[in-house]
């Protein structure tokens, strides 16, 4: 289902986080560490219980050299529809920046429908997010936090959407909390959270958190906090510098991938 934000430190610095859930206990990640692009790959196919099915597509959160980062959310998969994580990889690959990424992703829409989708962004200036529905889009620019869930805020939600029962609450939830943070602590601490009980921002139940994530850019470089499992019964997360432009190097980079919480460790997409 996924719990998505991003926002701005008062020392300039700016984060992106996102919980992952999943329809099944565990899941192993896999990585595109490239000089100019990193990103988690996406599934194209609704993550069950058989790993053996997967099929992956786009990127479900990342960062590029720019330092643009991005993400999304899960709101309706609709049979024909192209994968809403191909639309994270078309923003990080072709913008340089906040407007140049919601433009590529304003065309690729344009030219083909798809899933519908929540996808949050931020850069150095701009933060907002885009809500993709088939053909359509909505883009909201935002001054403070953004948090997205599983149901669209300016399109409106509807009843055929494929989370009608936990996405209000936690993004109601996540609305209350990110405001108070001021760190990428404070974030962990948010994806950890039970705030609305079982059903809240850390999720137990038919569906569960697998991986947590933090991406935070500060003084032109771009850092991960990672954690695999369940946040608020896992350790500390996993902290990361990532490799992107003049720090990547083929030995930084594998380095990355064998220190990253993934059976995948030596994969990329």
């Amino acid at each position: 289902m996924c719990t998505i934000g991003v926002l701005r430190f008062d020392d300039g610095s700016y984060a992106m986080f996102k919980n992952k859930d999943f329809a099944r206990p565990s899941f192993n990640d896999t990585l595109t560490v490239e000089p100019s692009v990193f990103g988690v790959a996406g599934l194209a196919t609704w993550a069950g219980d058989d790993a053996s099915a997967d099929v992956f597509s786009g990127l479900s959160l990342g960062a590029n050299e720019h330092g643009l980062l991005c993400c999304d959310a899960n709101v309706k998969t609709v049979p024909g529809h192209a994968n809403y994580d191909d639309l994270v990889e078309i923003a990080l690959r072709v913008g340089t920046d906040f407007a140049s990424a919601v433009e590529a992703v304003a065309d690729a829409v344009a030219r083909q429908p798809y899933h519908w989708g929540n996808l949050v962004l931020i850069d150095g200036d701009l933060a907002g997010s885009i809500e993709v529905r088939g053909s359509r889009i909505e883009l909201t620019v935002d001054d403070g936090p953004t948090v997205r869930t599983n149901h669209h805020i300016a399109l409106g939600a509807t009843e055929n959407d494929d989370n009608t029962s936990t996405s209000q609450p936690r993004f109601e939830a996540a609305r209350r909390l990110v405001n108070d943070a001021g760190s990428v602590g404070d974030l962990h601490d948010l994806m950890r959270s039970h705030a609305d009980g079982a059903g809240g921002i850390c999720v137990h139940g038919a569906h569960q958190t697998v991986y947590s994530y933090v991406l935070h850019h500060a003084r032109n470089e771009v850092a991960l906090s990672v954690t695999r499992g369940s946040p608020c019964q896992s350790g500390p997360p996993t902290r990361l510098p990532v490799p992107l432009g003049s720090s990547w190097s083929a030995e930084a980079a594998n380095g990355f991938r064998m220190a990253y919480p993934s059976a995948r460790s030596d994969a990329s997409a």
